[in-house]
């Protein structure tokens, strides 16, 4: 071929010389072949890049330019001089597995999103997560050393695809289509072995099965990216979690959010510990002192615009909290007013008009971070009642979006039918904050809202057991929307104020005399309890009694003042009112306080009302053991099912267990205040409970639990706990695998949580420390502790000889010698020496009563094959323990 190619180019131009010459001046020079056939000399355009990477996708104008192409692919625009800008990146659970703590809201990678950027290297674009919690003042030595210790992290990378003017296009798929957010970890207590829906113990993450994951929305605005992803796991082995409808497959819908960080960052405002704001903390070098720890309080931006007058100030850009439609219609107006709630602790700190609540517009997206909605839930298990998770700017604190979401299980006990979802131990140890895992563990419990739904859930059976009883309920009718009005009124202060920035305040019920609980004048000024960030028992009268404010129906004097603090114009004045701390109506404690064995102020509780904790929990108790006999009558209507006898009597042992709660704290109790030298009421950084408190405590301890009369219950209303007999998904039809009721065990099992957390090593070390700070006349010791738990659960044999001691009667007494023998063979780490001790010398006084009374005739066979296998425990104890000590 090259060859007759070269023959016909040869010929060609032979022939063109022979034209030229006959007609053609000699000067001019040849025409060529080129230069005839323009068709063959003009070139082709080349392919524009930009274009064919584009070709048929959706252009999504915002912050970022995004192309969605059917394909499923996702190219990002990114301009040079974006190139270094720093954006937030957040991640949250769009559409979860409603388990294992996988519900739709819920933040991923812990509450504070992460600061990113993008950076160019030769032809490629790298993600980079920066680190937030180490600066410097700019321009300082001290800032060029943060930067050369602290290192950004490259988390992703693309490719450049192609490039139009100074903008670069690149393919982030792959950004969004793997598990950046860290997913995986958030499934492993759902993927573990063991225990309902395949839990029951962490296990290895599960997998990202890339090819059965995709993007699957996106939306683009002027100051946010919100790019949706379903992500598919793979566990080790299939969970048999009821909401999944394959265990071999786990798909979970996660929201990633690029937002824009204001070019002007708001000025900070330095926190306080004596008041409640969710921190946002920095070590700051340029710090000369030791502690290099700068914290800021999480909060929206209010600038003054014009005068109000009176001292108040229209903001420049008010908040506003849009009502989402997926809320039913007849809970917008409550979820109105719980926002608008707000507006008298605005005015107190010098604002006017500073927030309000509004429909969302119509064509407006929730999803849009210029819109902070309120939106309506359902999962399948309630892991919790509501949660307001913000977007923050970690440099200044500053909260720049908000969605709250409610969960339709939270009013699930408010409607029809008697429902159940904790345990009598259960109840008691959410009451103390005493987690499994730890006490760490069950601060971040609270502060995630978990077994809040199912306290409501019991809370709103609580009352209308309650109503049915004097009448003023049928028994299958809904509960009043009086009290659902209040309930849900409460809840969206409650979520409203985390998003403004608030944490919990648990001792708030502590500003409340009992005498007042129902004084609806002396409560509307005030409050039921003085902030709403704490949770508190629902307020219900005895019968004959007048009734107050079912929850508290506004904001109280402690929300006030923790608003003036966080959101004051004047710096200085915030400063002066954060030491009015402890002051009437400003009482502050929060998890830390109330959570975990290591609490031990008694005015810091959940679920209980009033400054007096001991006689407020006499009178609920007294309410419900005296409901309880006559439940059946309140229940069992016509055609009604035995296991709603059963699911009552549950729900009712559950408050029942929680109103007593805070008197466990009282023993061994010291009352914990935040004030500093020269505040105000100022008492110290601890007072010790009286000892006449803890006596009384421990008292009401012994006669409602421990004691002979506690559970007395009619034979014939215990027979007729009725059996679960569903049978299907989501549904138990046993109680701890009995079909029957299992009651002896419910209740040993409450008394042996009682007497352990009575007895907890950290309670007796406290006692120790108390008696050498405050004398040992001011501090119930372990001797009189001790001694008072073995009469009361042994008081059968105490002084007497027992005919027959009943079997639950038996159980606490087995339960009891558990105890104590473990205190003496099995010391628990931090018992202190001093309770093995006063352990075996009760032990051994215990034995020679029981000799006593074995002496004795007329005992059933229980009875007394249960006081020798006692003394023989005791003896065998002791035995061991002297072998131990040599």
């Amino acid at each position: 071929m090259p060859h007759v190619r070269s023959a016909l180019v040869l010929s060609a131009g032979l022939l063109a010389g022979c034209a030229t010459a006959r007609s053609a001046p000699p000067t001019q020079p040849p025409a060529t072949a080129q230069t005839t056939a323009p068709a063959q000399s003009t070139p082709r355009p080349a392919p524009d890049p930009w274009a064919q990477a584009t070709a048929g996708a959706t252009k999504l104008e915002g912050y970022f330019d995004l192309y969605q192409k059917a394909d499923g692919r996702l190219f990002m625009a990114v301009p040079t001089r974006r190139l270094g800008e720093q954006f937030l990146f957040e991640a949250k659970v769009a559409r979860g597995i409603g388990a294992g703590g996988v519900f739709g809201g819920t933040m991923l990678g812990g509450n504070q999103g992460a600061v990113m950027s993008i950076s160019r290297q030769g032809e490629t674009l790298y993600l980079s997560k920066h680190p937030i919690h180490f600066k410097a003042d700019a321009g300082t030595p001290q800032a060029a050393a943060v930067a050369l210790t602290f290192s950004p992290s490259v988390v992703e990378s693309a490719k450049i695809e192609a490039t139009q003017g100074d903008t670069h296009l690149i393919d982030v798929t792959n950004w969004f289509v793997s598990d950046i957010a860290g997913v995986s970890q958030r499934l492993r207590a759902v993927t573990g072995t063991g225990g309902r829906g395949g839990g029951g113990g962490e296990g290895a993450a599960p997998n990202f099965d890339r090819t059965r994951s995709y993007v699957s929305s996106v939306k683009a605005f002027p100051e946010n990216l919100n790019i949706q992803s379903t992500l598919t796991f793979r566990p080790s082995q299939a969970t048999s979690t009821f909401s999944v409808p394959d265990g071999r497959y786990i798909s979970v819908t996660v929201h990633h959010s690029i937002v824009k960080l204001p070019e002007r960052p708001m000025t900070p405002r330095l926190a306080d510990d004596r008041v409640g704001f969710f921190l946002t903390a920095h070590k700051d070098f340029t710090q000369d002192r030791d502690e290099h720890f700068v914290r800021y309080v999480n909060r929206w931006r209010l600038e003054r615009g014009a005068s109000a007058g009176n001292g108040l100030y229209y903001p420049v850009k008010p908040i506003i909290y849009y009502i989402d439609r997926t809320v039913p219609e007849k809970y917008r107006p409550w979820f109105i007013a719980g926002v608008n709630a707000w507006q008298p602790a605005f005015e107190a700190a010098g604002w006017k008009d500073a927030i309000r609540a509004e429909l969302l517009p119509e064509g407006a997206d929730p999803a849009d971070i210029r819109y902070p909605t309120l939106r309506w839930n359902t999962s399948d298990d309630p892991g919790y009642s509501a949660i307001g998770p913000s977007v923050v700017d970690p440099r200044t604190g500053e909260i720049l979006d908000a969605d709250q979401l409610y969960e339709a299980n939270m009013i699930r006990g408010f409607r029809r039918g008697w429902q159940n979802l904790v345990t009598p131990q259960d109840a008691l140890n959410a009451a103390l904050g005493i987690h499994a895992d730890g006490d760490a563990a069950a601060i971040a419990a609270l502060e995630t809202h978990a077994g809040l739904a199912g306290a409501l859930s019991d809370q709103g059976t609580l009352l209308r057991a309650v109503l049915a009883d004097r009448g003023e309920l049928d028994a299958d009718g809904e509960v009043p929307d009086e009290y659902l009005s209040q309930a849900v009124l409460w809840v969206v202060m409650h979520e409203v104020g985390h998003t403004l920035g608030l944490r919990h305040n648990f001792r708030s019920s502590s500003d409340t005399p009992l005498e007042r609980l129902h004084d609806r004048a002396w409560t509307q000024e005030r409050g039921l309890v003085s902030s709403v960030m704490d949770y508190h028992a629902p307020n219900v009268a005895r019968k004959g009694e007048t009734q107050g404010f079912y929850y508290s129906p506004g904001v109280g004097s402690a929300d006030r003042w923790k608003i003036t603090f966080g959101y004051s114009a004047d710096a200085t004045r915030a400063a002066e009112v954060a030491r009015l701390a402890e002051h009437e109506g400003r009482t502050y404690g929060d998890d830390s306080d109330s959570g975990g064995q290591q609490a031990m102020d008694p005015t810091v509780n959940t679920y209980d009302l009033s400054a007096d904790p001991i006689g407020w929990g006499r009178e609920r108790t007294a309410l419900i053991a005296d409901l309880w006999p006559r439940l059946p009558q309140v229940v069992l209507t016509d055609n009604a099912r035995y296991a709603d006898l059963t699911s009552a009597f549950r729900a009712l042992l559950g408050q029942y267990t929680q109103a007593l709660a805070p008197s466990v704290k009282y023993i061994g109790g010291e009352y914990v205040y935040r004030t500093r030298p020269g505040d105000p009421g100022d008492r110290g950084p601890f007072v010790p409970v009286g000892i006449a408190r803890q006596r009384e405590a421990l008292t009401l301890l012994s006669d409602r639990v421990l004691g002979v009369e506690a559970f007395g219950l009619p034979a014939s209303m215990v027979s007729r706990f009725g059996a679960e007999r569903w049978n299907h998904w989501g549904y138990e039809n046993t109680y701890s695998g009995r079909i029957d009721f299992p009651f002896l065990q419910e209740i040993s099992g409450l008394q042996a949580s009682m007497l352990r957390n009575l007895t907890n090593p950290l309670r007796l070390a406290r006692i120790r420390d108390g008696e050498l700070r405050y004398g040992t006349a001011n501090v119930l010791g372990i001797p009189e502790l001790l001694t008072t738990l073995t009469r009361t659960s042994w008081s059968e044999v105490w002084t007497g000889t027992p005919r027959a001691v009943t079997a639950l009667r038996r159980d606490l007494q087995r339960a009891h010698l558990d105890v104590l023998t473990g205190m003496v063979l099995r010391p628990a780490a931090g018992a202190p020496a001093d309770a093995r001790s006063v352990a075996r010398a009760t032990l051994k006084d215990l034995d020679t009563r029981l000799e006593r009374a074995l002496r004795g005739a007329g005992m059933d066979a229980y009875t007394r094959a249960h006081l020798e296998e006692s003394r023989a425990w005791i003896g065998k104890t002791m035995a061991a323990e002297v072998g131990v000590a040599q």
